[in-house]
């Protein structure tokens, strides 16, 4: 009997991984696979082992090994602290914003109304456009005097240049970036929303249920595994948001104005390329990497508690 069973295990396994589809996958996956390991995996080690060298593209043979002093020394350097500081700032907002406005969008162009592809095809097409190209747009649009800035006056902002602003120029990049991310997760969750059932939603109009709270008891709940996707993207982009920077930077210094739009991402590169001292901006492409995955861990952690 039981060698029976052990037969049948092994006929269902062969007949669900036949050989020619099989190798299909294989041939369709291998390309991938090695782009990754090539342009990915490999550069990311290299950087992983940089980090604990004091190395510099200028004198490569002056270079030694010096343990873990390159993260001592991020953790006491203040303008590092203060591009961290930046850094999770912008992430905590941006994936609030992105998360909210596009499932709003997204429930709102999900419902019968009229021109909806028009509308989603516009919505999402800042996503396919360049950042710099958008950057410069918004940096126009935000000048003293502007019609964003005059619009913004209406809440109490000053009437000022938001790119060349201390006080708002790390604001402008995060309305930009929001700007032009929006239409990508709105349409994440448009798949989401396109498989909850509409049994569920006419059961509801039965209970006497209203359009916001069939969204609240509903719609909410069942999109929960796509709200973790947005949260999860959302956070690991917001992380190393760079185009819109230096976009606003221009000729100046990254970060600036006075390094009120310095991140993680824009301090590594100056050290790395500007200053050609690639074994400290290593380290801290590997303090962020580390964050990114420990907060990964966390968002995975909370998603399966609430399972």
């Amino acid at each position: 009997m039981r060698y029976e069973m052990e037969n049948k295990k092994k006929r269902r396994y062969r007949e669900k991984y036949k050989k020619p589809e099989v190798l299909t996958a294989v041939c369709f996956l291998l390309p991938a696979v090695f782009m990754w390991i090539y342009w990915f995996f490999i550069p990311a080690v290299k950087s992983m082992r940089l980090s604990f060298y004091d190395y510099s593209f200028i004198t490569p043979e002056r270079t030694q090994f010096i343990g873990i002093q390159n993260f001592v020394r991020l953790f006491q350097d203040k303008a590092f602290l203060k591009a961290l500081s930046h850094t999770f700032l912008m992430a905590a907002v941006v994936v609030v914003l992105i998360a909210v406005i596009a499932f709003l969008i997204a429930v709102l162009l999900d419902g019968n109304i009229k021109g909806k592809t028009f509308f989603r095809t516009t919505y999402y097409m800042p996503y396919v456009i360049s950042s710099v190209a958008v950057s410069i747009f918004f940096m126009y649009f935000f000048i003293k005097d502007g019609i964003g800035t005059r619009l913004f006056t209406l809440f109490g902002f000053d009437n000022t240049t938001w790119f060349t602003s201390t006080k708002y120029a790390l604001l402008l990049v995060i309305i930009i970036y929001v700007w032009q991310q929006i239409g990508f997760y709105m349409i994440l969750y448009i798949s989401g929303l396109q498989n909850i059932s509409a049994e569920l939603y006419e059961a509801g109009r039965i209970d006497g249920t209203n359009k916001a709270q069939s969204v609240w008891y509903i719609t909410m709940p069942l999109v929960k595994p796509t709200t973790y996707l947005v949260i999860t993207l959302g956070m690991i982009n917001a992380f190393q948001i760079f185009d819109q920077i230096a976009a606003i930077s221009k000729q100046s210094p990254l970060g600036s104005p006075a390094g009120s739009t310095s991140t993680v991402v824009t301090f590594l590169y100056q050290q790395s390329f500007s200053y050609m001292d690639m074994g400290y901006g290593s380290a801290a492409a590997m303090v962020l990497l580390a964050i990114i995955f420990l907060l990964s861990l966390v968002r995975m952690f909370i998603s399966k508690e609430g399972e």
